[in-house]
């Protein structure tokens, strides 16, 4: 028996007794895309290819399993889909005849890339490349396959961030690993919390390693971007890359541990940079390594941080403040300042003091007076009796007071709202002062800010602008606002292009995929149906192909069929003529009893031909009556 008839395509465990996978809810009936590598694929007379993990515009990764050294181990495969596509018949790559230089120049980049970290043996913290090989006019890499969940799975099972002292123990040997790395001519420009892997030892391993041209934009292949974390450069194939491209990456993913925002998309900085510094997002930030940060981070590669050897110099080793912060109400020493005689006899006389003291004698004089003269006022007030005019001047007087006092209080809450406002200018905070929200990505505010307001977006569309972006917000930022009555605050949100590509619904459940379509704009209306494709719950078809594209703009309307039971053709068939004989069965019924009641009692009946030719009609054997 083959091996791969016992195992789970999408798990690569061993199957149940009953045949059913009992570790994960993957089917043999779930649909794959056809221009990708079908489950049970055997590969290089070794791999048994599962159910595909991912793709972008360089290939697609498949959970596969080792025939030979029995354990699971991920396939990736060089498919860039711009550039070729794949034969109905066979798995072989057909390579457009306009792109087969670049197919070819891409393809060896994605081989040397993979040889040079698989020669690297010494690197715990890099998903390890174990083989590789060509078949299907293609290329193969084969790695290992790390138990353990993403970054940003893991980030969301731990209140969304960690401290720096946890920051410090986890990120120590991936920064030695990366400094390694860009030493061997390898730049990774995908670092992020979707390709670091947390292990089950809680160790950070790093995987996602592609050839520089997927993400980089205008270079022919899809890009790869991702948003709050692609350093800006790569928006423009024109711009020097490097190790600091890394370096922004890298310090963009601690900016998103450290503070629990998702830092401003690079795109947006390029035109208006209002990315506020860690501390300010989280104050328990140390100062230091917020600046760090932010210097990691600059817009223009050459004002940031250049190496990954730099910038642990700066994290780990920076010097503490020099400025120590006693706490209100301890006791507190002051340090006397000694200064020299000859530094003393160098500074000017103390003349000017003498003057001082005499000015100051002078206003005591006077306001001594003044004191004395009011006293007199009031000693007339008590003793010449209240006139109209006089109450009429006390009433004055009070309301005076009141709008002094008034004023002062303004002044101090003005002060105090500036200052307040000054360290509250980030989404992280749930104080009573409206934060700036514009350039931030709408998921993020939606997630911090929701329970404190009734917001209500309204979307535009502009290609050349990213998507998922906040152009306006109603309430101006650095004014009051109460969170416990939630007010209205609307959002103008940009959507990108008007034009949406409905993704694929391969594997996925009803409540997954339309979630997925509400994050898209997509508007839809659901059909349950039969399905001979899928088990109950989940998508069979939609209106719109998979990759094809949908104006939302315009409000167009997706159908989505949901399976609501799973039937065989064969059933249905069956299930069809079993009805048309059961009514072919009625209506002969019908015809008999209408000729039975129809035929007169003079005249002689005409033999039933029965239903059973097994069995005599009426009369027995008698034959035909002959007319007289």
């Amino acid at each position: 028996m083959e091996p791969s008839v016992n195992l789970c395509m999408g798990c690569m465990n061993e199957l149940g007794e009953d045949g059913v996978c009992h570790h994960c809810s993957y089917t043999d009936d779930i649909p794959h895309l056809q221009s990708y590598l079908a489950p049970r694929t055997l590969l290089d007379n070794r791999y048994i290819v599962g159910k595909m993990l991912s793709y972008n515009g360089e290939g697609a990764s498949y959970i596969c399993y080792d025939t030979v050294g029995k354990c699971k181990c991920t396939a990736r495969e060089y498919m860039p889909d711009t550039l070729c596509e794949r034969k109905k018949e066979t798995d072989d790559l057909v390579v457009n005849p306009d792109c087969l230089a670049k197919y070819k120049t891409f393809m060896s980049e994605f081989a040397d890339v993979n040889r040079t970290l698989s020669r690297m043996t010494n690197l715990d913290h890099v998903v390890k490349a174990k083989d590789i090989f060509s078949e299907n006019n293609t290329t193969y890499v084969i790695l290992e396959y790390v138990e353990g969940v993403s970054l940003k799975k893991f980030l969301q099972s731990n209140k969304g961030y960690l401290s720096w002292e946890q920051v410090k123990k986890l990120f120590k040997p991936l920064f030695t690993t990366l400094s390694m790395i860009h030493n061997a001519g390898i730049i990774h420009r995908g670092i992020s919390p979707e390709n670091i892997i947390v292990t089950t030892d809680c160790e950070l391993k790093l995987t996602g390693f592609s050839v520089s041209s997927v993400r980089t934009a205008d270079t022919g292949l899809a890009p790869e971007f991702y948003s709050g974390y692609t350093a800006p450069e790569q928006y423009d194939s024109h711009e020097w890359q490097g190790t600091w491209t890394d370096v922004y990456a890298i310090a963009a993913v601690i900016y998103r541990i450290l503070t629990g925002a998702i830092p401003l998309d690079a795109y947006s900085r390029m035109r208006n940079d209002r990315l506020p510094d860690a501390a300010q997002v989280n104050p328990r930030i140390p100062a230091q390594i917020s600046n760090v940060l932010s210097r990691a981070m600059r817009v223009r590669g050459e004002d940031r941080i250049q190496t990954v050897t730099e910038l642990v110099s700066e994290l780990f080793d920076a010097k503490q403040p020099t400025h120590i912060e006693h706490p209100k109400g301890s006791t507190q020493t002051i340090p006397i300042q000694h200064i020299p005689r000859q530094a003393r006899a160098k500074q000017e006389p103390v003349q000017p003091a003498k003057k001082e003291n005499k000015a100051a004698a002078i206003i005591g004089w006077i306001v001594l007076g003044l004191v004395l003269i009011g006293a007199m006022f009031l000693l007339y007030q008590l003793f010449s009796g209240p006139s109209d005019n006089d109450s009429s001047t006390s009433s004055k007087h009070v309301v005076v007071d009141d709008e002094d006092y008034s004023e002062e209080e303004d002044d101090y809450a003005s002060d105090k709202n500036r200052a307040t406002a000054a360290t509250t200018a980030s989404i992280n905070e749930t104080g009573a002062i409206m934060p700036n929200v514009v350039g931030l990505e709408y998921a993020t505010v939606q997630k911090q800010l929701g329970d404190q307001f009734t917001m209500r977006v309204k979307y535009y569309y502009n290609e050349n602008e990213p998507g998922g972006i906040i152009k306006e917000q109603s309430i101006e930022p650095d004014t009051y606002f109460d969170p416990n009555e939630k007010p209205e605050l609307e959002l103008l949100v940009c959507g990108g292009s008007p034009y949406v590509q409905i993704p694929d619904f391969n594997g996925m459940t009803k409540k997954d995929y339309l979630e997925l379509l509400d994050t898209l704009n997509i508007k839809y209306k659901v059909v349950d149906v039969n399905s001979y494709k899928v088990g109950a719950g989940y998508i069979d078809s939609t209106s719109v192909a998979v990759g094809n594209t949908i104006n939302v703009e315009k409000g167009e309307v997706l159908t989505v069929n949901v399976s609501k039971a799973f039937v065989t053709k064969k059933t249905e068939t069956t299930t069809e003529a079993t009805t048309e004989a059961t009514k072919a069965t009625e209506e002969t019924k019908s015809q008999t009893q209408a000729t039975q009641t129809q035929a007169p009692d003079t005249q002689a009946p005409e033999p039933e031909v029965p239903d059973n030719p097994e069995q005599p009609a009426d009369g027995g054997d008698q034959g035909v009556l002959e007319p007289t």
